[in-house]
């Protein structure tokens, strides 16, 4: 099978990519280990950097059917409760709200559906054995069960366990934090309220609660990788308390059922630690690092790198140059666009990683409501954490 371009995984990142690229009139071949419709572990909340890739493509309605929550509530160490309500994205333009509850199963679909109405093509239940890049020929080869696949150039947005990306020598050391999460069917909350509580085992990490919609409600818990591995049972031991204490909850999930299995998913935060180019090759999304150090949030920087990509691929595709030096490029664009605000992050992350400074913060927060709201907005992605680092916004945190 020969094509243009070869898209390794149907995540957000690789089918925003082959959208692109086939809408270009390239032949896109995509790869995916999974059969469509797959599940994904993913806290499924898409915020207004995602919407506008969507709304790019086309999707805004498809997207308007969703949950948009309205208020952030953040839980402290202590039980502090502060309340968040961003204004409306609505209000600043055409109807677009600046977050929606989406599950990755619709969101993924969607997508790839996208993608091969655009006219790429997908192989899915196809898990990638290998890739080989050549310099002569001008060719990459992807091997996947007994496919065989040709093509001038790759994009590897195969997620945060970066197998391949490994094997490549692209991708050092694993993921730096993980989560698991866990649907439930039962009362959630209001569907407009998303909920983050800091848990003093986990810090900085926290215990998610996100209602979906129609009485379901999407339940995880995240924190450094390196705190679960001599313990495996760390963070569903954590969740099931959460899920059954009755301060913490109210009592709203003691009669919760849930839905499907409990899952677990590594997030690839260091896009320090990664090559994201090489000759004929690109990689994209969570495999590039790219989920934030902070929030653990990756499907809005995967849609925009899987965009990005494509840029560079269909620019070196006219030159006829696929090395190293021609795609070094989109590397740069990703440390300038994503770089400042991973180094913000874990600059913030540490002043949530002890409860006495978190109180702190929260202390402060709850007497300046538009501090508050700047902090919300950086932890629904709606603003670069930087932000938080300009003295001023300091002087007000460290102040109270």
């Amino acid at each position: 099978m020969r094509a243009d371009i070869v898209v390794v995984g149907a995540g957000p990142a690789g089918s925003v990519a082959a959208w692109r690229l086939a809408s270009a009139g390239l032949q896109v071949v995509i790869l995916d280990r999974g059969t469509f419709p797959r599940d994904k572990p993913c806290g499924d909340a898409v915020s207004r950097r995602g919407l506008v890739v969507l709304d790019r493509m086309g999707l805004a309605d498809w997207a308007a059917r969703f949950p948009a929550p309205q208020t952030l509530h953040l839980v402290s160490p202590c039980g502090r409760v502060l309340e968040v309500r961003p204004p409306s994205y609505e209000e600043e333009k055409n109807g677009v709200c600046y977050g929606r509850m989406i599950p990755r199963r619709s969101l993924d679909e969607r997508l790839v559906e996208a993608a091969i109405q655009a006219g790429a093509q997908l192989v899915d239940g196809a898990r990638v054995r290998a890739i080989e890049l050549h310099t002569p020929p001008s060719t990459a080869i992807v091997t996947a069960n007994g496919y065989r696949v040709t093509a001038p150039l790759v994009i590897l947005a195969e997620g945060s366990p970066a197998t391949l990306g490994h094997r490549l020598g692209l991708v050092r050391g694993a993921a730096e934090l993980v989560a698991v999460r866990q649907y439930l069917a039962g009362d959630g909350g209001p569907v407009e309220r998303l909920e983050i509580h800091f848990q003093p085992d986990i810090l900085p990490g926290y215990v998610w609660l996100f209602p979906v919609g129609d009485g379901y409600a999407n339940v995880g818990i995240g924190t450094f990788a390196r705190r679960t591995r001599r313990n495996g049972r760390m963070l569903p031991g954590c969740l099931a308390r959460f899920i059954t204490d009755q301060v913490t909850t109210g009592g709203r999930l003691a009669q919760a059922e849930p839905i499907g299995r409990l899952q677990g998913h590594p997030l690839r935060t260091q896009l320090r630690a990664t090559v994201t180019h090489t000759d004929r090759l690109l990689v994209a999304g969570d495999a590039a690092g790219l989920v934030s150090p902070l929030s653990g949030e990756g499907i809005a920087s995967a849609m925009e790198s899987g965009d990005l990509a494509a840029t560079w691929a269909l620019s070196a595709l006219e030159h006829g140059d696929l090395s190293a030096a021609a795609l070094a490029g989109y590397s740069r664009a990703l440390t300038k666009r994503y770089g400042p605000d991973h180094r913000a992050a874990r600059f913030l992350r540490v002043a949530l990683s002890t409860p006495v400074w978190l109180e702190r913060i929260f202390r402060a927060l709850s007497r300046d409501r538009e501090l508050a709201l700047l902090i919300g907005y950086i932890i629904i992605g709606h603003t670069s954490p930087r932000t938080a680092l300009r003295p001023a916004v300091l002087w007000r945190l460290l102040r109270k």
